[in-house]
């Protein structure tokens, strides 16, 4: 196997339009081509990825606003070898002293593009003397200058460097968008798949692309055909038979066959602490089939499966799913 060409999903799935930046950021997209001539505040917090992709449209020489991807910044961005993009990881430069490096380095024109970009990765990790040292050079950045700063907790960066930021925030994916994308993925990529495994994959995720993807990459590895046992034994999850059975066990109050399949998936090597979140899930999507007239919108199943919750949920009071669930 040729490991050097084993390039992941994940990082193919990069490239992204302007326009799908402007969705995720719940933004117009003529806001997102505008964005070049319109840095009168220049610090975004932004996640790492779509930091780079912001970082290659303002540096991108075409002429039309849109991204080219031929010119010499846009190739060696995406190779990732721009001198005038720097990404520094706050978790270990996280002190004074590496800020005042920082704010040395940032007075020096950019090398080839229009603007050097910093991307500070986990800028909450940043101590508050670090913080305090920045701040000046936030409040008057020189021009060619621009920070990115990328945080999953906002809440821990201080409210004075917030305050001189523009911020956007990522909204979670849908499990039906996820599913569909991915979809596209195995078709561009030739990965056999079957549909359920890769819905099954999107609901794992959890709202996040990056995880279903590396997912994928990871089933894709293990077998030429990924189908929901797979993603199960990959995730270490239980199989939705099993969360059906479990239920049903519960339903019937059988305390020896409900602990004889826990006994059983633990020996497979389950992770009980997952079974628990994937029962709790599953005692979920019975309530909203037992509440909801019309269901289909808020779960995400094969129409089998479907007849299989309905089947269920008649078998439960909701007072004993909601006593389940807590």
């Amino acid at each position: 196997m040729n490991l050097g060409n084993n390039i992941s999903t994940r990082r193919k799935a990069k490239g992204m339009t302007q326009e799908e930046l402007a969705a995720n950021l719940g933004v117009s997209p003529q806001a997102v081509s505008k964005w070049e001539n319109n840095l009168s505040c220049p610090d975004i917090s932004l996640l790492p990825s779509i930091a780079k992709i912001f970082a290659k449209m303002i540096n991108c020489t075409n002429e039309t606003g849109r991204l080219c991807g031929e010119c010499d910044n846009c190739i060696s961005m995406q190779q990732g070898n721009h001198p005038d993009i720097i990404e520094i990881d706050a978790a270990s430069n996280n002190g004074v002293d590496e800020v005042r490096d920082l704010i040395e380095k940032v007075k020096y024109a950019p090398i080839n593009g229009k603007y050097k970009v910093y991307i500070i990765d986990e800028v909450h990790m940043m101590s508050t003397g670090a913080f305090n040292a920045l701040l000046k050079t936030l409040e008057e950045p020189p021009e060619h200058v621009i920070f990115v700063l990328a945080t999953t907790e906002p809440h821990k960066v201080l409210s004075t460097i917030l305050s001189r930021c523009q911020r956007y925030d990522f909204k979670r994916i849908t499990t039906a968008e996820i599913g569909e994308h991915l979809v596209e993925v195995c078709d561009k990529e030739g990965i056999l798949a079957d549909k359920e495994a890769l819905y099954y994959i999107a609901a794992i995720a959890d709202g996040g692309m990056r995880d279903a993807l590396s997912l994928l990459d990871q089933c894709s590895g293990h077998d030429k055909h990924i189908t929901a046992e797979l993603v199960c034994s990959v995730a270490g999850m239980t199989g939705k038979d099993h969360l059906f059975s479990l239920a049903g066990a519960v339903c019937d109050s059988d305390c020896p066959k409900a602990l004889e399949l826990i006994s059983e998936l633990h020996s497979n090597s389950c992770d009980m602490e997952r079974l628990c979140a994937d029962m709790i899930n599953h005692f979920r999507t019975l309530m909203i089939v037992k509440t909801v007239k019309n269901s289909d919108g808020l779960i995400v199943c094969t129409d089998e499966e479907q007849k299989q919750y309905k089947a269920q949920s008649e078998k439960f009071t909701l007072q004993n799913i909601l006593f389940a669930i807590s």
